[in-house]
């Protein structure tokens, strides 16, 4: 956990110097344009040239024999780390964007306007009756096939803005889930190395007293079942009315919690 804190706070330092610098290049007004790929540029450079880890007891170890991650291992964990994580925000925006503009743009006189389309096309397909039979019926069954993607397609581009929250609580639900488990056997703080296949090995004095934070996963245990309980109340009243608001964000609380015994333990072992 120490080495996480290191590795956000130097990521930072990495970051502010990063956008200080494309500022006295190209100036203020395109440093705030491209903050996202600055902020992304900072992390990348620092987690290539050194990590967390360095100023802790531990070291990242990969594979059955515990040996160092070979270089490609650790590209895809710096992939992993930075990359993905902005480009699923960014296709993620653009998606509940496009969504957006479809669920307004679609009205009467959006479909009244491609009425004229839909009748050239059905009279430019009826001109071809020279084609064989069998050419018209693939031509038939592969625009029917086409025709069914797009719609599928356009349905959840339409959709994805009220997916979008539920998609958001989930992927909390999965760090917490793995923060869990990194409580219980203290391998894999992040997704991003759990993917990797990297963790974390102590290197320092066996002598030492660590400190066990089994307790913040017995609490993180709680907490993921209060959340699934609620859910599945939920769930149960939507069977029964089916105009019911949706899941409340009940577990803000016990975040704050569990965020503040994470930080003063990690104050009293420093």
């Amino acid at each position: 956990m120490r080495a996480a804190e290191k590795d956000d706070q130097y990521a930072s330092f990495v970051y502010d110097a990063s956008l200080d610098a494309f500022r006295h290049l190209f100036g203020t007004r395109v440093a705030v344009a491209y903050q996202n790929e600055t902020k992304l540029l900072g992390q990348m450079l620092y987690y290539v040239l050194t990590t967390g880890e360095e100023y802790c007891d531990i070291t990242q170890v990969a594979g059955p024999h515990g040996l160092s991650p070979t270089p490609a291992r650790r590209a895809l964990f710096i992939v992993y780390q930075t990359a993905v994580p902005y480009i699923a925000e960014r296709i993620s925006s653009r998606i509940a964007s496009r969504g957006i503009t479809l669920t307004e743009l679609q009205s009467d006189e959006f479909y009244n306007s491609n009425a004229p389309e839909r009748s050239q096309v059905e009279s430019s397909t009826g001109i071809e009756i020279s084609l064989p039979s069998e050419s018209r019926v693939s031509i038939s069954a592969l625009s029917r096939m086409k025709e069914k993607l797009g719609g599928m397609w356009l349905h959840a581009v339409q959709r994805w803005p009220a997916v979008l929250p539920i998609a958001h609580e989930f992927l909390q639900l999965v760090l917490h889930a793995n923060l869990m488990f990194f409580y219980f056997e203290g391998l894999y703080y992040h997704v991003s190395k759990h993917a990797a296949g990297i963790r974390y090995v102590f290197i320092g004095n066996p002598s030492n007293q660590r400190p066990r934070y089994q307790i913040l996963g017995v609490f993180l245990l709680i907490q993921l079942c209060i959340i699934a309980a609620e859910a599945n109340r939920w769930c149960q009243q939507m069977h029964l009315v089916p105009e019911q608001s949706p899941i409340p964000n009940s577990y803000t609380l016990q975040s704050c919690i569990l965020l503040e015994l994470h930080h003063g333990m990690v104050q009293q072992e420093a």
